[in-house]
């Protein structure tokens, strides 16, 4: 079968690091061509990563009929206009997280891939890592899960803050939660198997930058479950979930990015903790042969929909971090 034919939207460091050697550690793409804003850019990037086409437009690279899907790595705020583009120039779309701040701007993307015929997917990689399906097999010997914690923060410094990075500007739709801490909120969604229908939040906003520098919350789950969450860019490290029942703990103590070893996962009974390991694994290269899976059998694991519903919970949030009230969430 032929190779599924990416285009890469953007030259983005995370396109660069992470997504184009994910895909050729993968089984099932190839990098086809990259589009940029500017046809030098685009050529440097495509030089430095061996991708046959430069194009210097995103316009360009959509219309390319070489190309079956795009990869798009732009900043928040560019998410719903390229989205709709890709799915109106006939584009397959792995759109990475979050879709969108407001369920309005995400309903309009999964509408317009759905009416286009195209797939889209919300760009979470850390689900295609084989630890979770460990993990969520040692959560089932736990007994009734009662409790989730889940947690992702990192130091923002540097020339980020120096050059006001995407993630800290409100013009594009950045901040703590949207950035790291929407992973947290997406683990206690994947660990109950539901959606929240409250939450609760609170945020530290920078006044230098005008967004969530660090985010908490709480989320209620149906029969008064609770995860906690929290994410930010004033702390280092944290980047795990854990998971409390009636007979046990299991944590996943790198559940993102969980690096190029195993990963190891603890469960902690009383006094005894037992380890168990999930061997390496490039959770890029998962996602993308997982996508490419999913528009050849005309079905994924996780729609659209899910992608919606995620946004649901993060527009809660902020709503209910900017009033200080609880929020239902919506039901999308």
């Amino acid at each position: 079968m032929a190779k599924f034919r990416w285009g890469i939207l953007s030259t983005a460091a995370i396109a660069k690091r992470a997504f184009v050697p994910g895909v050729r550690n993968g089984t099932e793409g190839i990098i086809a061509a990259v589009g940029s804003r500017s046809l030098a850019t685009a050529q440097a990037f495509a030089a430095d990563l061996d991708i046959p086409v430069a194009h210097a437009s995103y316009e360009a690279l959509l219309a390319d009929p070489q190309i079956d899907g795009v990869y798009i790595g732009l900043p928040n705020s560019m998410h719903l206009e390229w989205t709709i583009k890709a799915a109106e120039a006939g584009k397959h779309v792995l759109c990475e997280k979050p879709l969108a701040r407001t369920v309005a701007d995400a309903r309009k993307m999964v509408d317009a891939c759905a009416e286009a015929g195209v797939v889209l997917m919300e760009a979470f990689m850390y689900r295609h890592h084989p630890q979770h399906a460990v993990a969520r097999h040692l959560i089932e010997g736990i007994g009734d899960v009662a409790y989730v914690r889940a947690s992702f923060n990192y130091t923002m410094g540097g020339p980020r803050l120096e050059n006001r990075d995407h993630r800290i500007r409100p013009d594009m739709e950045g901040g703590g939660l949207m950035d790291v801490g929407c992973y947290a909120v997406n683990a206690a969604r994947f660990i109950y198997g539901t959606e929240p229908v409250e939450v609760t939040a609170m945020q530290r906003v920078s006044d230098a930058f005008e967004v969530d520098m660090s985010f908490a919350g709480v989320l209620r789950f149906p029969g008064g479950r609770l995860a906690v969450i929290d994410g930010g860019f004033e702390s280092t490290g944290a980047q795990f979930y854990e998971v409390a029942g009636t007979t046990g703990s299991v944590r996943v103590e790198k559940a993102y990015l969980p690096g190029p070893g195993a990963a190891t996962i603890r469960v902690s009974r009383g006094s005894v903790d037992e380890y168990h390991q999930s061997a390496a694994f490039d959770q890029y290269a998962g996602e993308a042969d997982h996508f490419v899976h999913a528009v050849r059998a005309g079905h994924l694991d996780l729609p659209a929909e899910n992608g919606l519903a995620q946004t649901a919970v993060i527009e809660a949030m902020y709503e209910s971090a900017s009033t200080g009230r609880a929020v239902a969430v919506a039901k999308v």
